[in-house]
């Protein structure tokens, strides 16, 4: 198969020799069993485009669909990619020394139909197909990710409904600061992904475009319609000058930063977990299916799962500085340098999808110990909140309240006597208030409750916000209905135009 179609290339201007260890290593074959179905759909689109065209006969094209349909093996019209291309067994075990999917599929057409076979690539070049291909690839392996983050966070909403008022203590610098509950916090990290997911539509719109017409970087003299391979492939439209069309992978690099920056946003939930799990914490249990334990240490239970998860995120950052470093200073149009970022895509994909459903996993199965949350807003973590007192009541500046309740945390003692005492030295006065009205004040849920502002903690608030990110979520996973809706239509619409032409 390999010596049938790369030897008709390369005898032309080299030859038929080609080492065997470089060909094994300059191939693209290994990824490109990954967008086997988009380079078929993609040759079906552009055969009946030019056969639509004139440019090849009905009867010529009706031999290309009807080899192409069969290596479809008719899941042309059902679009879970999961799905194999079953007749992909057709082709012989040889194929990983072939130098692409597009040769080896041109190969197989040569093969079965002859010089008619040959046809296809009419109009067309190895850079606009692949371009084609990736593009196609990249948009469902979008969507695929999206639909798994409007899950992650259904189950951050789900949590949090149960827990508006259980009591968290709130960090910053990693030391306890102020009381919130466990659904304000985790409302948070919904509000990150969901920032993540809208980076990831928003790509959408520059991904899905079509390069093909462009053939190796200046067009072709035939008359092909763009528009109508558009249409086709459910494209929303294109990617007008043919350089940038063949040689730009922006697409690619958009997408790996937001799967990146993604995977920063899962780093930190992660990172939370794995620290509530110890037992200085003891805020959160792993169930035992999402943990492991050591092997000369009986009591031990580690959060490998989560580890493993946290290393991976480097990964994800790695590929994309690679991909990155791949692009710089490439001239305009086409290299084969550009073949490398595809594996890393891939890799970073197939990280994020697996991390969001095993995440997913530990979070619905996730134990909290509420009571040992509680405890630990018992040190002074309400300060502030007597703060705020004095410069209601005293109307005295708020640093001089900080400084007033500051020296109060020193001496490890808030009452009133100690108020009287330390206030009289800072403002020259003592201040009156009653240990209850202290104590009132010091209360990590009153002090919450407190909150009502837009954002903040209190049980109304969280409660609205949750309701807010439900009704976000739900139109999310109905704009994603919506763009595989699309995508279907047009396999619907190729197909209906393969069965025309075949049919005729």
């Amino acid at each position: 198969m390999q010596n049938l179609q790369t030897w008709k290339i390369r005898e032309s201007r080299l030859g038929r020799k080609f080492d065997k260890e470089t060909a094994s290593y300059a191939s693209s074959i290994e990824f490109d069993k990954n967008i086997i179905e988009y380079d078929l759909l993609g040759s079906a689109a552009h055969a009946v485009m030019l056969c639509e065209q004139g440019t090849i006969t009905r009867q010529e094209a009706s031999k290309i669909l009807k080899q192409l349909e069969k290596l479809l093996e008719g899941n042309k019209l059902k679009f879970d990619p999961k799905i194999p291309i079953g007749s992909w067994r057709e082709i012989p075990s040889s194929s990983r020394k072939s130098e692409d999917i597009h040769m080896l599929i041109e190969g197989y057409l040569i093969k079965k139909l002859g010089e008619v076979g040959g046809k296809l690539h009419t109009a067309r070049s190895r850079n606009d197909q692949i371009a084609c291909d990736l593009r196609m690839w990249v948009r469902e392996e979008i969507n695929a990710t999206a639909l798994q983050i409007c899950s992650i966070c259904g189950t951050l909403l789900g949590i949090s409904s149960r827990h508006t008022t259980t009591i968290l203590p709130g960090y910053t610098h990693l030391q306890h600061a102020q009381p919130t509950t466990l659904a304000h916090h985790l409302l948070a990290h919904c509000d990150a992904l969901m920032r993540d997911l809208e980076r990831l539509e928003d790509s959408y719109k520059r991904v899905n475009l079509n390069p093909l017409g462009s053939c190796a970087l200046a067009t072709t003299s035939f008359p092909i319609n763009r528009d109508r391979t558009s249409q086709l492939l459910g494209f929303e439209g294109l990617i007008e000058n043919s350089i940038d069309a063949v040689a730009s992978r922006d697409f690619m690099l958009e997408t790996l930063s937001c799967v990146s920056i993604l995977m920063l946003s899962l780093s930190r939930m992660i990172e939370e977990l794995i620290l509530w799990s110890t037992s200085e914490f003891g805020f959160v249990e792993l169930s035992n299916e999402f943990s492991s334990t050591s092997s000369i240490m009986p009591q031990k239970k580690n959060p490998d799962v989560l580890e493993i998860m946290r290393a991976r995120v480097s990964r994800v950052m790695g590929n994309l500085n690679s991909s990155m470093c791949m692009i710089k200073s490439l001239p305009y149009a086409y290299n084969r340098d550009l073949q490398e970022i595809s594996p890393l895509l891939l890799n970073s994909f197939e990280i994020a999808q697996s991390s969001l459903s095993i995440l997913n996993k530990i979070l619905k199965t996730l134990k909290i110990n509420e009571q040992r949350m509680l405890s630990c807003t018992e040190n002074f973590i309400t300060a502030t909140e007597l703060a705020d007192l004095l410069v209601r009541e005293e109307k005295i500046p708020f640093r001089t309240a900080h400084q007033i309740v500051g020296r109060m945390v020193a001496e490890n003692k808030i009452d009133s006597t100690m108020l009287e005492r330390i206030s009289k030295k800072v403002i020259g006065r003592s201040i009156e208030l009653s240990d209850e009205k202290i104590k009132k004040t010091l209360s990590p849920l009153a002090a919450i409750e407190s909150k009502k502002v837009t954002g903040g903690p209190s049980k109304g608030e969280v409660r609205r916000m949750i309701a807010s990110r439900e009704k976000s979520v739900s139109q999310k996973v109905k704009n994603l209905e919506e763009r595989m809706k699309k995508i279907r239509e047009s396999r619907q619409l190729l197909c209906a135009a393969m069965d025309n032409i075949i049919g005729g």
